[in-house]
């Protein structure tokens, strides 16, 4: 790959924008895929899953509004005509949470505390959450391997969004009409058009993000307990259908040990997903030179919509349960001896700047996993990716392994995953976030890194050591003493 391929495969997506799963720009970068895959004449497999897409406005047509007087309480006076309203922007509906129906919904705000909030003091009316993106212990959720620097605190809002959006059944089943989460710690320019959380069901209570002054005026309403008008006309597609696509070049030595190759093909921005160009120059590669192991390529769908695929894990998970013989070993099974999932190549830092997000002249520091010790020492001799910052190899902690390595960790395949994670990685507004010249270089070292993982025995590759439900439990409270403390 050389810049002009980089630029182009960059361009490509900025074209399509967000593809989220099953849209129709999603099936056309799919539909590249499978095109590339045959002109390299390699086998295209497709897996076809079914789920019901929601479909949301963008957040400019959203509409959330705010009476200018307060809201009558009981024995006051009623209103004889309609009170005049404020327009609200709001930054991001939260993803897959639900649709109001023709004409909204309208209610009194009521602000409520805590992660566990009592659901039933919004009962028909519409509640206010106050997020707070306050910095985590990342060190204690990614540890390090000996020789690399630990990881400082970090802020992301893809966790208080998560954590906060766990309540939304409970909140429907309260009477709850509708959920309005009020940012603390991120500005207009960092929550815009954020696709979060990613990992819950369809909550069937509509509900949107607000930010910087925005919050400020919902929350004080809510405390006036005025009342508002949210409409949220998301559409709801059943039935749509989406595909993860995989193909395979055959061993020349050993084709029934494999090493699983595995990125996604959804997401709302260019880092967020461009994994599949490095899969793809890497596909190119083993055409030219044959591997001795059999590589298997996996492209997978649904990492936005993790629940249309599995009840647990990543996207990948529902690969592996679907395809054992390519993986499993035992009796009739190929065995797999290695993964490498790439993920998010070439991320920019980005600073908020006004109302737009830009860059900052650094790269996004890598997260670059290894999940043995050897895996992590060929990791340190061959990836070169970021010049700016020395290569820190991660292992991971007790709690979580992040991105689509997650479901080889799960099921003991030694792998190096990639998987940096900006602030803006799902976010769907930001631009001009790949560093080209980086993406090659991780596409290189991931090349490299894969040609030497095929060269090694078994033995050298080492074994997956996975904590036990004690170390998760531990790491889960030292997180949360971690993040509360602050």
């Amino acid at each position: 790959m050389d810049i002009s391929a980089a630029r182009e495969g960059i361009s490509r997506l900025d074209a399509l924008g967000p593809r989220l799963t099953g849209s129709p720009a999603h099936e056309a970068l799919i539909d590249d895929i499978v095109a590339r895959l045959r002109e390299l004449d390699l086998p295209v497999h497709t897996d076809e899953h079914r789920f019901t897409r929601w479909d949301p406005p963008s957040a400019s047509d959203i509409v959330l509004e705010i009476e200018a007087e307060a809201g009558a309480d009981a024995g006051a006076p009623a209103r004889t005509g309609p009170a005049p309203a404020r327009r609200i922007p709001v930054s991001a509906p939260l993803h897959y949470s639900g649709t109001t129906p023709e004409g909204g919904v309208r209610g009194p705000l009521r602000h409520l505390g805590g992660l566990l909030p009592r659901w039933s003091r919004a009962r028909d009316g519409i509640a206010v959450l106050e997020v707070d993106n306050r910095s985590w212990p990342m060190g204690e959720v990614v540890h390090v391997w000996e020789g690399s620097e630990p990881w400082p605190r970090a802020e992301h809002p893809l966790l208080p969004a998560t954590l906060h959006a766990l309540g939304l059944g409970a909140a429907r089943r309260a009477g709850v009409r509708a959920v309005v989460l009020a940012w603390r710690g991120i500005r207009a320019s960092g929550a815009r058009d954020q696709v979060l959380p990613f990992t819950l069901p369809y909550q069937d209570l509509p509900a949107v993000f607000v930010a910087g002054a925005a919050a400020d005026a919902v929350v004080s309403a809510a405390r006036e307990r005025r009342r508002a008008h949210l409409a949220l006309p998301a559409a709801l597609h059943p039935d749509t259908p989406t595909r993860t696509v995989w193909s395979a070049v055959e061993g020349s030595e050993r084709p029934q040990e494999t090493i699983l190759l595995v990125t996604h093909t959804d997401g709302p921005n260019s880092v967020e997903e461009n994994g599949h160009l490095a899969l793809l120059e890497i596909a190119a590669s083993l055409q030219r030179t044959r591997p001795r192991r059999t590589v298997v390529l996996v492209f997978t769908t649904g990492h936005l919509r993790i629940p249309a695929l599995t009840e647990h894990g990543q996207a990948t998970t529902r690969w592996l349960a679907d395809h054992p013989r390519w993986w499993k070993g035992g009796h009739g099974n190929r065995r797999a001896v290695a993964g490498l999932a790439i993920e998010h190549l070439g991320a920019r830092s980005m600073r908020e700047d006004g109302d737009e997000l830009s860059p900052t002249g650094a790269s996004e520091p890598e997260l670059l996993y290894a999940t043995t010790p050897q895996l992590a020492a060929l990791a340190r001799r061959t990836w070169q990716g970021a010049t700016d910052r020395p290569v820190r190899i991660s292992r991971p902690g007790a709690l979580i392994h992040f991105g689509e390595g997650e479901p080889l960790f799960e099921e003991l395949i030694p792998a190096v995953s990639l998987v940096t994670a900006p602030p803006y990685l799902l976010s769907a507004r930001v631009e001009d976030c790949v560093d080209h010249e980086l993406l090659l270089r991780q596409v290189a070292s991931s090349d490299r890194l894969l040609r030497a993982l095929d060269a090694l025995d078994v033995a050298e590759i080492g074994e997956v050591d996975r904590p036990g439900a004690p170390a998760k439990a531990v790491s889960a409270l030292r997180v949360v003493a971690g993040t509360l403390g602050r």
